[in-house]
Protein backbone atom coordinates (compact mmCIF):
# COMPACT_ATOMS: atom_id res chain seq x y z
CA UNK A 1 0.00 0.00 0.00
CA UNK A 2 1.30 3.79 -0.94
CA UNK A 3 1.77 6.92 1.33
CA UNK A 4 1.75 9.85 -0.93
CA UNK A 5 3.95 12.75 0.37
CA UNK A 6 1.89 16.25 -0.12
CA UNK A 7 4.33 19.19 0.27
CA UNK A 8 5.33 22.78 -0.97
CA UNK A 9 8.00 23.71 -2.79
CA UNK A 10 10.01 25.90 -0.58
CA UNK A 11 13.09 24.84 0.89
CA UNK A 12 12.23 23.89 3.32
CA UNK A 13 9.51 22.14 2.26
CA UNK A 14 12.04 20.01 -0.18
CA UNK A 15 14.20 19.00 2.35
CA UNK A 16 11.97 17.54 4.98
CA UNK A 17 10.24 15.31 1.99
CA UNK A 18 13.20 14.62 0.19
CA UNK A 19 14.88 13.12 3.71
CA UNK A 20 11.03 11.42 4.91
CA UNK A 21 11.21 9.26 1.59
CA UNK A 22 13.75 7.95 2.19
CA UNK A 23 13.50 7.30 5.51
CA UNK A 24 10.15 5.57 5.23
CA UNK A 25 11.29 3.77 2.38
CA UNK A 26 14.15 1.87 4.19
CA UNK A 27 11.54 0.98 6.58
CA UNK A 28 9.37 -0.72 3.70
CA UNK A 29 6.72 1.74 2.83
CA UNK A 30 5.76 2.58 -0.69
CA UNK A 31 6.07 6.11 -0.51
CA UNK A 32 4.08 8.27 -3.63
CA UNK A 33 5.46 11.76 -4.46
CA UNK A 34 6.02 13.85 -7.22
CA UNK A 35 9.46 13.63 -7.48
CA UNK A 36 9.02 10.24 -9.59
CA UNK A 37 7.16 11.65 -12.09
CA UNK A 38 8.28 11.01 -15.35
CA UNK A 39 9.93 14.27 -16.89
CA UNK A 40 8.59 13.25 -20.33
CA UNK A 41 5.15 12.21 -20.68
CA UNK A 42 4.04 12.58 -17.04
CA UNK A 43 0.11 11.17 -16.82
CA UNK A 44 -2.37 14.45 -15.97
CA UNK A 45 -0.86 16.28 -12.86
CA UNK A 46 -4.22 16.46 -11.44
CA UNK A 47 -5.45 13.31 -11.94
CA UNK A 48 -1.97 11.73 -10.47
CA UNK A 49 -2.82 14.25 -7.46
CA UNK A 50 -6.46 12.80 -6.77
CA UNK A 51 -5.56 10.01 -7.16
CA UNK A 52 -2.71 10.05 -4.55
CA UNK A 53 -4.34 11.45 -2.15
CA UNK A 54 -7.95 9.76 -2.23
CA UNK A 55 -6.65 6.55 -2.49
CA UNK A 56 -4.36 6.38 -0.12
CA UNK A 57 -3.08 7.61 3.38
CA UNK A 58 -1.45 10.84 3.36
CA UNK A 59 1.81 12.77 4.98
CA UNK A 60 1.25 16.39 4.61
CA UNK A 61 4.53 18.18 5.40
CA UNK A 62 4.70 21.75 6.81
CA UNK A 63 6.41 24.53 5.50
CA UNK A 64 5.90 28.02 5.49
CA UNK A 65 4.94 28.04 2.42
CA UNK A 66 2.46 24.62 2.63
CA UNK A 67 0.95 26.68 6.02
CA UNK A 68 0.20 29.63 4.35
CA UNK A 69 -1.47 28.42 1.29
CA UNK A 70 -3.25 25.22 2.40
CA UNK A 71 -6.90 26.10 1.99
CA UNK A 72 -6.26 29.42 1.53
CA UNK A 73 -7.90 30.38 -2.33
CA UNK A 74 -7.01 33.91 -2.99
CA UNK A 75 -6.75 33.69 -6.65
CA UNK A 76 -3.03 33.60 -6.97
CA UNK A 77 -1.07 31.32 -9.34
CA UNK A 78 1.17 30.93 -6.20
CA UNK A 79 1.66 27.59 -4.99
CA UNK A 80 -1.73 26.14 -6.85
CA UNK A 81 -0.67 22.52 -6.05
CA UNK A 82 -1.06 22.79 -2.48
CA UNK A 83 -4.61 24.83 -2.87
CA UNK A 84 -5.48 21.99 -5.20
CA UNK A 85 -4.44 19.43 -3.09
CA UNK A 86 -5.83 20.45 0.50
CA UNK A 87 -8.91 20.88 -0.57
CA UNK A 88 -8.67 17.19 -1.59
CA UNK A 89 -7.20 16.47 1.73
CA UNK A 90 -10.47 19.12 3.81
CA UNK A 91 -12.95 16.64 2.07
CA UNK A 92 -11.14 13.46 3.27
CA UNK A 93 -10.57 15.05 6.68
CA UNK A 94 -13.92 15.64 6.76
CA UNK A 95 -15.48 12.12 6.06
CA UNK A 96 -13.11 10.63 9.63
CA UNK A 97 -14.78 12.17 13.11
CA UNK A 98 -11.89 10.56 15.04
CA UNK A 99 -8.89 11.86 14.79
CA UNK A 100 -6.53 8.87 15.64
CA UNK A 101 -8.41 7.15 12.63
CA UNK A 102 -7.96 10.46 10.05
CA UNK A 103 -5.50 8.68 6.91
CA UNK A 104 -3.90 12.33 7.00
CA UNK A 105 -0.77 12.60 9.04
CA UNK A 106 0.65 16.09 9.66
CA UNK A 107 4.53 16.33 10.00
CA UNK A 108 6.86 18.92 10.61
CA UNK A 109 10.72 19.53 11.99
CA UNK A 110 11.05 19.55 15.72
CA UNK A 111 11.26 23.84 15.84
CA UNK A 112 7.80 24.28 14.00
CA UNK A 113 5.55 25.99 16.33
CA UNK A 114 2.12 23.58 16.06
CA UNK A 115 0.22 27.04 16.89
CA UNK A 116 0.81 28.13 13.57
CA UNK A 117 -0.39 24.91 11.62
CA UNK A 118 -3.54 25.73 9.49
CA UNK A 119 -6.15 24.41 12.67
CA UNK A 120 -8.05 21.37 11.13
CA UNK A 121 -4.22 19.78 10.76
CA UNK A 122 -3.34 20.78 13.94
CA UNK A 123 -6.53 18.79 15.39
CA UNK A 124 -5.09 15.64 14.28
CA UNK A 125 -1.82 15.82 15.89
CA UNK A 126 1.47 16.92 14.33
CA UNK A 127 4.08 14.48 14.39
CA UNK A 128 7.66 15.89 14.45
CA UNK A 129 10.56 14.58 12.43
CA UNK A 130 14.28 16.23 11.65
CA UNK A 131 15.51 15.51 8.43
CA UNK A 132 19.04 15.68 9.64
CA UNK A 133 19.06 13.18 12.22
CA UNK A 134 15.89 11.03 11.38
CA UNK A 135 14.47 11.55 14.44
CA UNK A 136 10.71 10.72 14.52
CA UNK A 137 10.37 8.26 11.49
CA UNK A 138 9.52 5.64 13.67
CA UNK A 139 6.71 7.33 15.71
CA UNK A 140 5.32 8.38 12.03
CA UNK A 141 5.46 4.61 10.72
CA UNK A 142 3.88 3.19 13.90
CA UNK A 143 1.15 5.87 13.57
CA UNK A 144 0.49 4.54 9.97
CA UNK A 145 0.44 0.59 11.59
CA UNK A 146 -1.92 1.63 13.53
CA UNK A 147 -4.41 3.25 10.79
CA UNK A 148 -4.19 -0.17 9.25
CA UNK A 149 -2.67 0.97 6.02
CA UNK A 150 0.89 -0.24 6.05
CA UNK A 151 0.46 -3.90 7.63
CA UNK A 152 2.43 -6.87 5.67
CA UNK A 153 4.32 -3.95 3.90
CA UNK A 154 7.46 -5.64 1.92
CA UNK A 155 10.77 -3.55 2.15
CA UNK A 156 11.69 -2.24 -1.32
CA UNK A 157 15.28 -2.86 -2.11
CA UNK A 158 17.69 0.33 -1.28
CA UNK A 159 18.16 2.85 -3.83
CA UNK A 160 21.74 1.99 -5.19
CA UNK A 161 23.47 5.32 -3.51
CA UNK A 162 22.47 4.31 -0.02
CA UNK A 163 24.27 2.28 2.34
CA UNK A 164 22.42 -1.55 3.45
CA UNK A 165 21.21 -1.30 7.30
CA UNK A 166 19.49 -3.12 9.24
CA UNK A 167 16.01 -1.81 10.40
CA UNK A 168 13.91 -3.36 13.42
CA UNK A 169 10.54 -3.83 12.36
CA UNK A 170 7.82 -1.99 13.91
CA UNK A 171 5.65 -4.42 16.55
CA UNK A 172 2.56 -3.69 17.59
CA UNK A 173 3.64 -1.70 21.53
CA UNK A 174 2.44 -3.48 25.01
CA UNK A 175 0.26 -1.13 27.58
CA UNK A 176 3.97 -0.95 29.51
CA UNK A 177 6.12 0.44 26.93
CA UNK A 178 3.24 3.31 26.41
CA UNK A 179 3.67 3.99 30.07
CA UNK A 180 7.10 3.90 30.29
CA UNK A 181 7.45 6.21 26.99
CA UNK A 182 4.79 8.61 28.25
CA UNK A 183 7.10 9.04 31.91
CA UNK A 184 10.10 9.97 29.96
CA UNK A 185 8.29 11.94 27.41
CA UNK A 186 9.14 15.82 27.18
CA UNK A 187 5.85 17.87 27.40
CA UNK A 188 6.03 20.37 25.00
CA UNK A 189 6.75 18.22 21.88
CA UNK A 190 3.63 16.74 19.37
CA UNK A 191 5.43 13.37 20.61
CA UNK A 192 4.22 13.66 23.83
CA UNK A 193 0.57 13.91 22.64
CA UNK A 194 1.26 11.10 19.76
CA UNK A 195 1.76 9.07 22.92
CA UNK A 196 -1.49 9.80 25.03
CA UNK A 197 -3.16 9.49 21.65
CA UNK A 198 -1.75 5.76 21.71
CA UNK A 199 -2.83 5.63 25.69
CA UNK A 200 -6.28 6.21 24.18
CA UNK A 201 -6.59 3.47 22.06
CA UNK A 202 -5.53 0.80 24.87
CA UNK A 203 -8.06 2.69 27.08
CA UNK A 204 -10.90 2.94 24.52
CA UNK A 205 -10.78 -1.22 23.94
CA UNK A 206 -12.27 -1.82 27.32
CA UNK A 207 -14.50 -0.40 29.33
CA UNK A 208 -14.34 0.81 31.84
CA UNK A 209 -10.87 1.70 31.64
CA UNK A 210 -8.30 -0.48 33.74
CA UNK A 211 -6.65 0.79 36.20
CA UNK A 212 -3.40 0.18 34.83
CA UNK A 213 -3.57 2.61 32.35
CA UNK A 214 -4.93 5.35 35.09
CA UNK A 215 -1.60 4.95 36.79
CA UNK A 216 -0.28 6.95 33.61
CA UNK A 217 -2.46 9.94 34.26
CA UNK A 218 -0.04 12.23 35.80
CA UNK A 219 2.25 11.93 32.94
CA UNK A 220 -0.55 12.88 30.36
CA UNK A 221 -1.65 15.34 32.07
CA UNK A 222 1.68 17.43 32.07
CA UNK A 223 1.66 17.00 28.72
CA UNK A 224 -2.03 17.94 27.80
CA UNK A 225 -1.77 21.04 29.86
CA UNK A 226 1.26 21.93 27.92
CA UNK A 227 -0.80 21.90 24.65
CA UNK A 228 -3.51 23.43 26.34
CA UNK A 229 -5.73 20.50 25.03
CA UNK A 230 -8.83 21.08 26.98
CA UNK A 231 -11.00 18.59 24.87
CA UNK A 232 -8.00 15.88 25.25
CA UNK A 233 -8.10 16.52 28.57
CA UNK A 234 -12.10 15.56 28.93
CA UNK A 235 -11.78 12.36 26.73
CA UNK A 236 -8.60 11.45 29.08
CA UNK A 237 -10.39 12.15 32.68
CA UNK A 238 -13.33 10.82 31.52
CA UNK A 239 -11.80 7.59 30.50
CA UNK A 240 -10.05 7.28 33.83
CA UNK A 241 -12.85 8.14 35.87
CA UNK A 242 -14.54 4.67 34.56
CA UNK A 243 -11.80 2.93 35.88
CA UNK A 244 -13.57 3.39 39.54
CA UNK A 245 -16.31 1.12 40.72
CA UNK A 246 -19.20 3.07 42.46
CA UNK A 247 -18.53 0.94 45.67
CA UNK A 248 -16.33 1.41 48.20
CA UNK A 249 -12.88 2.27 47.03
CA UNK A 250 -9.29 1.80 48.52
CA UNK A 251 -7.24 4.46 49.56
CA UNK A 252 -5.18 4.33 46.84
CA UNK A 253 -7.94 4.64 44.62
CA UNK A 254 -9.03 7.47 46.62
CA UNK A 255 -6.02 9.32 45.78
CA UNK A 256 -6.00 8.58 42.52
CA UNK A 257 -9.58 9.22 41.49
CA UNK A 258 -8.91 13.20 43.69
CA UNK A 259 -5.88 13.81 41.42
CA UNK A 260 -7.77 12.94 38.26
CA UNK A 261 -11.29 15.08 39.59
CA UNK A 262 -8.88 18.06 40.65
CA UNK A 263 -6.06 18.03 37.94
CA UNK A 264 -7.96 16.65 35.08
CA UNK A 265 -11.81 17.07 35.19
CA UNK A 266 -11.88 20.28 36.75
CA UNK A 267 -9.17 21.84 34.37
CA UNK A 268 -10.81 21.29 31.55
CA UNK A 269 -14.08 22.65 32.85
CA UNK A 270 -11.87 25.80 34.22
CA UNK A 271 -10.46 26.32 30.53
CA UNK A 272 -14.24 26.05 29.08
CA UNK A 273 -15.31 28.34 31.99
CA UNK A 274 -18.20 26.01 33.04
CA UNK A 275 -16.81 26.82 36.45
CA UNK A 276 -19.58 25.68 38.74
CA UNK A 277 -19.06 22.47 37.61
CA UNK A 278 -15.77 22.60 38.17
CA UNK A 279 -15.83 23.18 41.36
CA UNK A 280 -18.41 20.30 41.90
CA UNK A 281 -15.90 18.49 40.27
CA UNK A 282 -13.21 19.82 42.57
CA UNK A 283 -14.80 19.41 45.91
CA UNK A 284 -15.40 15.64 44.82
CA UNK A 285 -11.75 15.81 44.72
CA UNK A 286 -11.56 17.36 48.12
CA UNK A 287 -13.70 14.96 49.95
CA UNK A 288 -12.02 11.99 48.48
CA UNK A 289 -8.42 13.48 49.77
CA UNK A 290 -9.44 13.71 52.80
CA UNK A 291 -11.07 10.32 53.44
CA UNK A 292 -7.27 8.69 52.31
CA UNK A 293 -5.27 11.36 54.18
CA UNK A 294 -3.87 13.06 50.84
CA UNK A 295 -2.68 15.82 52.07
CA UNK A 296 -1.00 16.71 48.89
CA UNK A 297 -4.48 16.57 46.54
CA UNK A 298 -6.48 18.58 49.42
CA UNK A 299 -3.65 21.31 48.95
CA UNK A 300 -4.10 21.30 45.33
CA UNK A 301 -7.71 20.83 45.92
CA UNK A 302 -7.55 24.21 48.25
CA UNK A 303 -6.01 25.97 45.57
CA UNK A 304 -8.08 25.34 42.59
CA UNK A 305 -10.86 25.86 44.39
CA UNK A 306 -9.26 29.71 45.19
CA UNK A 307 -8.90 30.18 41.10
CA UNK A 308 -12.49 28.93 40.78
CA UNK A 309 -13.89 31.40 43.02
CA UNK A 310 -11.79 33.94 41.88
CA UNK A 311 -13.56 33.60 38.28
CA UNK A 312 -16.58 33.00 39.64
CA UNK A 313 -16.26 36.82 41.53
CA UNK A 314 -15.57 38.45 37.88
CA UNK A 315 -18.82 37.46 36.44
CA UNK A 316 -20.59 38.02 39.70
CA UNK A 317 -22.95 41.11 40.92
CA UNK A 318 -23.07 43.08 44.18
CA UNK A 319 -22.78 40.74 47.15
CA UNK A 320 -22.20 37.46 45.37
CA UNK A 321 -18.48 38.76 44.13
CA UNK A 322 -18.15 39.72 47.85
CA UNK A 323 -18.73 36.50 48.76
CA UNK A 324 -16.79 34.76 46.18
CA UNK A 325 -13.51 36.56 46.49
CA UNK A 326 -13.32 35.78 50.48
CA UNK A 327 -14.16 32.09 49.65
CA UNK A 328 -11.35 32.60 46.92
CA UNK A 329 -9.10 34.33 49.93
CA UNK A 330 -9.92 31.61 52.50
CA UNK A 331 -8.89 28.61 49.86
CA UNK A 332 -5.86 30.41 48.69
CA UNK A 333 -4.44 31.20 51.95
CA UNK A 334 -5.35 27.33 53.27
CA UNK A 335 -3.47 26.03 50.63
CA UNK A 336 -0.85 28.18 50.54
CA UNK A 337 -0.73 27.30 54.17
CA UNK A 338 -0.59 23.27 53.63
CA UNK A 339 2.31 23.09 51.16
CA UNK A 340 4.44 25.73 53.49
CA UNK A 341 4.39 23.01 55.65
CA UNK A 342 5.71 20.48 53.04
CA UNK A 343 8.89 19.74 52.26
CA UNK A 344 9.49 20.17 49.15
CA UNK A 345 6.14 22.36 48.47
CA UNK A 346 7.86 25.82 47.79
CA UNK A 347 6.69 26.33 44.12
CA UNK A 348 3.47 25.45 44.88
CA UNK A 349 2.95 27.65 47.61
CA UNK A 350 4.80 29.73 45.67
CA UNK A 351 1.60 29.52 42.86
CA UNK A 352 -0.70 29.71 45.67
CA UNK A 353 0.63 33.15 46.85
CA UNK A 354 0.79 34.36 43.23
CA UNK A 355 -3.22 33.56 43.12
CA UNK A 356 -3.96 35.16 46.82
CA UNK A 357 -2.23 38.44 44.94
CA UNK A 358 -4.69 38.14 42.16
CA UNK A 359 -7.60 37.64 44.34
CA UNK A 360 -6.32 40.98 46.06
CA UNK A 361 -6.19 42.97 42.89
CA UNK A 362 -9.98 41.44 42.32
CA UNK A 363 -10.70 43.43 45.12
CA UNK A 364 -8.91 46.23 44.32
CA UNK A 365 -10.84 46.96 40.89
CA UNK A 366 -14.06 46.20 43.05
CA UNK A 367 -13.45 49.68 44.98
CA UNK A 368 -11.54 48.22 48.33
CA UNK A 369 -9.25 50.27 50.01
CA UNK A 370 -5.96 49.03 50.91
CA UNK A 371 -6.04 45.64 47.96
CA UNK A 372 -3.83 47.38 45.73
CA UNK A 373 -0.93 47.44 48.29
CA UNK A 374 -1.78 44.40 49.62
CA UNK A 375 -1.95 42.66 45.95
CA UNK A 376 1.56 44.13 45.38
CA UNK A 377 3.19 43.04 48.47
CA UNK A 378 2.34 39.47 47.89
CA UNK A 379 3.07 39.23 44.62
CA UNK A 380 6.70 40.91 45.59
CA UNK A 381 6.92 37.57 48.14
CA UNK A 382 5.87 34.92 44.93
CA UNK A 383 8.69 36.17 43.07
CA UNK A 384 11.17 34.45 45.79
CA UNK A 385 9.35 31.30 45.70
CA UNK A 386 8.85 30.93 41.56
CA UNK A 387 11.73 31.31 39.85
CA UNK A 388 12.02 31.62 36.29
CA UNK A 389 12.87 27.99 35.54
CA UNK A 390 9.42 27.58 36.73
CA UNK A 391 8.53 29.32 33.35
CA UNK A 392 4.56 29.26 33.08
CA UNK A 393 3.97 30.45 36.44
CA UNK A 394 6.77 32.80 36.56
CA UNK A 395 5.57 34.98 33.29
CA UNK A 396 2.07 34.62 34.69
CA UNK A 397 3.59 36.58 37.49
CA UNK A 398 5.50 38.85 35.26
CA UNK A 399 1.99 39.81 33.89
CA UNK A 400 0.38 40.04 36.89
CA UNK A 401 3.28 42.62 38.46
CA UNK A 402 3.15 44.82 35.40
CA UNK A 403 -0.79 45.20 35.78
CA UNK A 404 -0.57 46.22 39.39
CA UNK A 405 2.39 48.35 38.21
CA UNK A 406 0.33 50.24 35.92
CA UNK A 407 -2.74 50.50 38.49
CA UNK A 408 -0.40 51.97 40.98
CA UNK A 409 0.89 54.38 38.10
CA UNK A 410 4.19 52.96 38.24
CA UNK A 411 4.57 52.89 34.46
CA UNK A 412 7.96 52.75 34.09
CA UNK A 413 8.36 49.42 36.09
CA UNK A 414 5.15 48.09 34.37
CA UNK A 415 7.04 48.92 31.05
CA UNK A 416 10.14 46.71 32.09
CA UNK A 417 7.64 44.16 33.30
CA UNK A 418 5.87 43.85 30.08
CA UNK A 419 9.13 43.85 28.02
CA UNK A 420 10.70 40.92 29.47
CA UNK A 421 7.65 39.01 30.04
CA UNK A 422 7.35 39.31 25.88
CA UNK A 423 11.34 38.63 24.89
CA UNK A 424 11.15 35.67 27.21
CA UNK A 425 7.72 34.03 25.88
CA UNK A 426 8.92 34.76 22.28
CA UNK A 427 11.48 32.03 23.01
CA UNK A 428 9.53 29.85 24.91
CA UNK A 429 6.02 30.52 22.19
CA UNK A 430 6.94 26.91 19.92
CA UNK A 431 6.78 24.99 23.71
CA UNK A 432 3.09 25.00 23.64
CA UNK A 433 -0.21 26.50 23.59
CA UNK A 434 -0.07 27.58 27.12
CA UNK A 435 2.87 29.96 26.31
CA UNK A 436 0.81 31.21 23.62
CA UNK A 437 -1.74 31.87 25.82
CA UNK A 438 0.20 34.04 27.93
CA UNK A 439 1.50 35.58 25.24
CA UNK A 440 -1.55 36.84 24.80
CA UNK A 441 -2.03 38.21 28.30
CA UNK A 442 1.13 40.05 27.73
CA UNK A 443 -0.07 41.46 24.74
CA UNK A 444 -3.38 42.34 26.69
CA UNK A 445 -1.14 43.99 29.53
CA UNK A 446 0.54 46.15 27.22
CA UNK A 447 -2.73 47.31 25.43
CA UNK A 448 -3.69 48.99 28.94
CA UNK A 449 -0.50 50.08 30.13
CA UNK A 450 -0.38 51.98 26.63
CA UNK A 451 -3.62 53.93 27.20
CA UNK A 452 -2.23 54.83 30.81
CA UNK A 453 1.38 56.56 28.99
CA UNK A 454 -1.20 58.68 26.59
CA UNK A 455 1.08 58.82 23.78
CA UNK A 456 0.18 59.87 20.45
CA UNK A 457 -0.32 56.81 19.07
CA UNK A 458 -1.50 55.11 22.48
CA UNK A 459 -4.89 54.37 20.85
CA UNK A 460 -3.50 53.00 17.72
CA UNK A 461 -0.59 50.82 19.39
CA UNK A 462 -3.61 49.50 21.87
CA UNK A 463 -5.81 48.79 19.57
CA UNK A 464 -2.58 46.44 17.38
CA UNK A 465 -1.83 44.73 20.65
CA UNK A 466 -5.05 43.92 21.81
CA UNK A 467 -6.28 42.92 18.16
CA UNK A 468 -3.03 40.87 18.55
CA UNK A 469 -4.05 38.81 21.40
CA UNK A 470 -7.86 38.49 19.94
CA UNK A 471 -5.94 36.35 17.22
CA UNK A 472 -4.13 34.47 19.41
CA UNK A 473 -6.97 33.32 21.97
CA UNK A 474 -9.11 32.78 18.72
CA UNK A 475 -6.60 30.18 17.10
CA UNK A 476 -6.22 28.58 20.89
CA UNK A 477 -10.01 28.75 20.80
CA UNK A 478 -10.52 30.20 24.51
CA UNK A 479 -14.19 32.01 24.08
CA UNK A 480 -13.97 34.03 27.60
CA UNK A 481 -10.41 35.95 26.66
CA UNK A 482 -11.96 36.02 23.05
CA UNK A 483 -14.49 38.25 24.20
CA UNK A 484 -11.99 39.81 26.90
CA UNK A 485 -10.23 40.95 23.56
CA UNK A 486 -13.34 42.37 21.76
CA UNK A 487 -14.18 44.68 24.83
CA UNK A 488 -11.26 45.94 24.88
CA UNK A 489 -11.34 47.04 21.30
CA UNK A 490 -15.00 48.34 21.62
CA UNK A 491 -14.40 50.51 24.63
CA UNK A 492 -11.65 51.69 22.66
CA UNK A 493 -14.04 52.48 18.95
CA UNK A 494 -17.23 52.20 20.45
CA UNK A 495 -18.56 54.23 17.61
CA UNK A 496 -17.84 50.80 15.55
CA UNK A 497 -20.62 48.45 16.93
CA UNK A 498 -23.29 51.20 16.25
CA UNK A 499 -23.09 52.71 20.19
CA UNK A 500 -22.44 55.55 21.76
CA UNK A 501 -19.38 56.23 24.53
CA UNK A 502 -21.90 56.83 26.56
CA UNK A 503 -23.00 53.40 26.74
CA UNK A 504 -19.87 51.63 27.53
CA UNK A 505 -19.77 52.65 31.65
CA UNK A 506 -23.22 51.64 31.59
CA UNK A 507 -22.79 47.79 30.19
CA UNK A 508 -19.38 47.64 32.29
CA UNK A 509 -21.60 48.55 35.14
CA UNK A 510 -24.58 46.39 34.30
CA UNK A 511 -22.62 43.06 32.81
CA UNK A 512 -19.15 41.76 34.52
CA UNK A 513 -19.26 38.83 32.37
CA UNK A 514 -17.48 40.19 29.15
CA UNK A 515 -19.91 37.77 26.61
CA UNK A 516 -22.67 39.27 28.31
CA UNK A 517 -21.32 42.81 27.12
CA UNK A 518 -21.04 41.86 24.02
CA UNK A 519 -24.62 40.38 23.60
CA UNK A 520 -25.94 44.12 25.55
CA UNK A 521 -24.01 45.86 22.92
CA UNK A 522 -25.56 43.96 20.06
CA UNK A 523 -28.64 44.46 21.45
CA UNK A 524 -28.14 48.19 22.20
CA UNK A 525 -26.80 48.60 18.68
CA UNK A 526 -30.00 47.19 17.43
CA UNK A 527 -32.53 49.57 19.11
CA UNK A 528 -30.20 52.66 18.27
CA UNK A 529 -30.26 51.70 14.86
CA UNK A 530 -34.08 51.24 14.45
CA UNK A 531 -36.02 54.24 15.97
CA UNK A 532 -34.41 57.84 16.23
CA UNK A 533 -34.42 59.88 19.65
CA UNK A 534 -33.10 60.34 22.55
CA UNK A 535 -28.70 59.61 22.72
CA UNK A 536 -29.15 58.30 26.16
CA UNK A 537 -31.61 54.79 26.96
CA UNK A 538 -33.97 55.40 29.86
CA UNK A 539 -33.41 53.16 32.84
CA UNK A 540 -36.50 50.83 31.76
CA UNK A 541 -35.01 50.05 28.61
CA UNK A 542 -31.69 48.98 30.18
CA UNK A 543 -33.49 46.97 32.33
CA UNK A 544 -35.62 45.25 29.74
CA UNK A 545 -31.67 45.00 27.85
CA UNK A 546 -30.73 43.58 30.72
CA UNK A 547 -33.77 40.98 30.89
CA UNK A 548 -32.55 40.02 27.06
CA UNK A 549 -29.22 39.59 27.62
CA UNK A 550 -29.30 37.34 30.78
CA UNK A 551 -32.35 35.47 29.96
CA UNK A 552 -31.40 35.15 26.46
CA UNK A 553 -34.88 36.30 25.32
Amino acid sequence: MKVTISYAHDDWGRAISQALVVALRQRGVDVLWDRDLPAENPPSLPEWIVNGIAGNPVICVLSPDYVRRFGRGDGSADRKGVLFESRILLRRIFDHTEPEHCPVVPVADPGFSADLAPVVLKNLVIARFDPVSGDGVDVIVRRLLRLGHLRGAEPEPEPAELEPRDIPQVAPRATHQVLRDLEVASPSTTDGLELVREWLSFAAREEPCPVDLVRGFSAIERIIKSAGDANLMSVVSDHCLSAFSAGPLSDQEKKLKARILIRGRAWHLYRGHELRAAEQAVHEGVELAKGCGDRWSLALGRGSLGALHRALAADAYGNAADYHLDKAEDNAESAITMFTAMAGAGYQAGVCTKLLAQVWFTKHHRGQRGALRQASKLADRAVCLLTPDRARQYHDLLILRAEIAVARGELTRAREFVDRAMRSLGRYQSDGASYVELLGCAYLARARLQLKEDGRDAQRDAMKDAETALKLFYELDIPYAVAGCRWLLIRLAPETEGIYRGDIKMVERLFPDPRERLRAVEERARRIEERAGNRWSRQAEWQDIVRKVRHHD
